[in-house]
C-alpha cells in the first residue's frame, strides 16, 4: 500500500509541476500593458536571431520601435501598424504564426499533446489502482 501512495504522490507532483508550467507559459503579462510595448513584442528583429524588437537594441530595431511611436501618434491602429510591417518586412516579421493555413498546426498541436497527456496519466493511474486492488 505504500507503494502505491509512493507512485500516486509522486504523479501528483509531477502533474503539479506539469500545470505550473503550463499557466506560466500562457498567462497573460499584465505588466506590459503599454500599447508600443505590446506591438515591440509582436514584431520580430530582422536581423536578430529569434528576438523581437522589444528584446533587441540594434539600430534597425530602435528606428521600428520610433516608427511604431510615430504610428501611434498619428492615431493609427494596431491592426494598421502591423498590417505595414508586414507589408515592409513579409509575414514573418511577425512573432506569432497566423490563425489560417498550415500555421493553425501550430496552435493546434500543444492543445492534442496535453489532453493526450492527461488522458495517458488518467489510464496509468487506473491501471496502477486496478492493480493495487488485486
Amino acid at each position: 500500500m505504500s507503494k502505491l501512495k509512493s507512485d500516486l504522490l509522486k504523479i501528483l507532483i509531477l502533474s503539479s509541476i506539469f500545470l505550473i508550467v503550463l499557466i506560466s507559459c500562457i498567462s497573460d503579462n499584465t505588466d506590459n500593458n503599454n500599447r508600443e510595448y505590446n506591438l515591440y513584442s509582436q514584431i520580430m528583429c530582422p536581423v536578430c536571431d529569434g528576438q523581437t524588437i522589444a528584446e533587441s537594441q540594434a539600430s534597425i530595431s530602435n528606428d521600428m520601435k520610433k516608427m511604431i511611436t510615430t504610428q501611434i501618434s498619428e492615431g493609427k491602429t494596431d491592426d494598421q501598424i502591423l498590417y505595414y510591417f508586414k507589408e515592409r518586412y513579409g509575414q514573418e516579421i511577425i512573432s506569432s504564426p497566423s490563425y489560417s493555413g498550415f500555421n493553425i498546426t501550430v496552435w493546434i498541436a500543444p492543445i492534442l499533446i496535453i489532453i493526450g497527456s492527461l488522458l495517458l496519466l488518467i489510464y496509468s493511474l487506473r491501471k496502477n489502482m486496478n492493480k493495487a486492488k488485486s
